[in-house]
């Protein structure tokens, strides 16, 4: 069964498009369950929200995760003129959203439509003043969302403290771009989620040795939580993250078509399936790059920091703009999927 580009990208479209901040993923969930259903694996969702595909062998226990949470937000306070102040979720930064539309999702999934905004740049005092004048860069405490209702409408449409905001949907499409690029808000990790429906779809038809478990996680960015639950139920031997990987100054990275191996997450004795991602990776002909991080993560090391895994590894497409509307090439959303289905052969 070859991977067809086309079907990846018209899949993780789909899924750019649906909301899934921490603890709100109802809108992802319901794609990934259809997915994996639809593929004949036994699949199904623990109390935690995490969504799991066995296909069975007798090799060693393998769980490959890509989380299904999105970076978000959460009401923490409804002022009397029914604006809201908010709390990230996970690592967002307000410079990186911007101005702009934001879903508020309410109880029942509708969205109620509101505007963050920081007011107006014509002052010279209050936060604006500090921001114009380089004193300091706009924090979370500094943004409202204005949604045009009181609080009592709100109250009426299921939008309270605690619930969750996300960026609009009409921001959230995939972009096409010259050479081969795309852009889209939370690439973080939908790109990994296509990859894994792509690899159980392969899976089912080519069994590996491996007992593997697909996991779709949640709460990642709020500590590999769903993770290392899964990791605890299903104790495996061998814990495989497939993430994006952001391109950073302070690493030799580069966004192009080739995957991205995290050095750094590894556990002290899988340094050989680190090297062995970089020989098959060669021997597909396209490569993959090292890396050792200075300020990342995946569920892989969240994994490896519990000891709930003997060997933990994490696979990566590069992507530049982190946390923010991301960049990467098209291509590397099916050579990476390609490494791990190779790599998870030959274990």
């Amino acid at each position: 069964m070859e991977l067809k580009r086309g079907d990846m990208l018209t899949l993780l479209a789909e899924m750019l498009a649906c909301h899934g901040p921490i603890g709100e993923e109802r809108e992802i969930d319901a794609v990934v369950l259809r997915e994996f259903r639809a593929t004949g694996a036994r699949t199904w969702q623990d109390g935690m929200s995490n969504i799991y595909a066995h296909v069975p062998g007798d090799g060693p226990r393998v769980m490959v995760a890509a989380h299904k949470d999105e970076l978000g937000l959460i009401v923490s306070h409804v002022l009397d003129d029914g604006r809201l102040r908010v709390k990230r979720l996970g690592g967002p930064f307000p410079w990186k959203y911007g101005e702009g539309p934001i879903d508020v999702i309410a109880d029942n999934g509708d969205i109620v439509s509101a505007i963050l905004s920081f007011g107006s740049t014509h002052t010279q005092s209050g936060p604006m003043g500090e921001f114009r004048r380089g004193e300091r860069t706009p924090t979370w405490d500094d943004v409202i969302l204005f949604t045009g209702l009181d609080p009592a409408e709100l109250s009426r449409l299921g939008v309270h403290i605690g619930s969750r905001a996300v960026i609009a949907r009409s921001r959230k499409r995939l972009k096409t771009l010259p050479g081969d690029h795309i852009g889209g808000f939370a690439f973080d990790d939908r790109m990994g989620l296509t990859g894994l429906v792509f690899t159980l779809r392969h899976l089912v038809q080519r069994p590996v040795a491996a007992d593997l478990f697909l996991v779709a996680t949640t709460a990642e960015e709020t500590g590999f939580l769903g993770a290392r639950r899964a990791a605890h139920v299903l104790r495996p031997d061998v814990v495989v993250a497939l993430d994006t990987s952001p391109v950073t100054p302070d690493t030799p990275t580069t966004l192009d078509a080739r995957p991205i191996v995290w050095y750094d997450e590894a556990a002290p004795n899988t340094l050989g399936d680190c090297n062995a991602l970089l020989r098959v990776a060669d021997e597909l002909g396209f490569g993959a790059q090292p890396v050792v991080y200075e300020s990342a993560g995946s569920d892989a090391g969240g994994v490896r920091r519990v000891g709930l895994a003997e060997r933990t590894v994490a696979l990566g497409f590069p992507r530049l703009n982190s946390h923010g509307y991301e960049i990467a090439k098209a291509e590397v959303l099916v050579n990476g999927t390609e490494l791990l289905l190779a790599w998870l052969r030959q274990l």
